[in-house]
């Protein structure tokens, strides 16, 4: 399955401005909100390195809003999957169900804090959202706060592609793998930053309790 995500962003990457690779790149985006990850981010990303800005043959004006569509259309796919399917015939195994206590915990604890923020860590953000729909967060609500994840999410992914074409516009292929590289840091920065406010909240209440 690696391998064939490999073949589909070389695929896009090296037809980057073609009319077709906006369009799957912005499918992309959308399955991404809901299946098991795919390199929507590494393709935004990518695509961006790639822009007019520098040069390129992608333009932004395109894939902005698409990639940005596609992320909320998933979101919400996501939010509707989990408010017809029990989760865990979705989230199975060990891996599986502590994923989906934790997005519980966090969804009941903090709310639209975690909503945007899950959305840039993928395989969580699938999670936070269905639990969403499972726990019957007003629909409305959600679609709102996912609107502003999905726009901030967007306008990261193509800054950083942008920022990465910028430094290495004579160097594309080197400016891709730098973008990339950058955008998965800061997932994984985001994600011990949430790890480490909860044991730090964690440890507040029982020092409360022992009181």
């Amino acid at each position: 399955m690696t391998r064939f995500y490999e073949l589909i962003q070389d695929a896009i990457v090296s037809h980057a401005g073609e009319w077709w690779t906006y369009v799957i790149t912005g499918v992309l985006c959308w399955i991404d909100g809901f299946f098991p990850p795919l390199p929507s981010e590494s393709i935004v990303i990518a695509m961006s390195a790639l822009s007019s800005t520098h040069g390129g043959p992608v333009l932004l004006w395109i894939l902005l809003p698409l990639a940005m569509a596609g992320a909320w259309l998933g979101d919400n796919t996501a939010y509707w999957i989990g408010r017809r399917i029990r989760l865990d015939k979705i989230f199975r195994g060990e891996r599986g169900g502590k994923i989906l206590a934790r997005a519980h915990h966090l969804l009941h604890h903090k709310g639209p804090e975690v909503l945007l923020s899950a959305r840039f860590i993928p395989g969580y953000r699938i999670a936070i959202n269905m639990v969403a729909g499972y726990v019957r967060l007003p629909y409305r609500r959600f679609m709102v706060i996912d609107f502003f994840a999905t726009c901030l999410w967007a306008a990261f992914s193509v800054g950083i592609g942008l920022a990465a074409g910028s430094v290495f516009h004579d160097r594309p292929l080197l400016g891709i793998i730098v973008g990339v590289t950058l955008g998965l840091l800061v997932g994984w920065i985001i994600e011990r930053i949430g790890k480490w406010r909860e044991w730090r909240q964690l440890k507040r209440q029982l020092e409360n309790a022992a009181e």
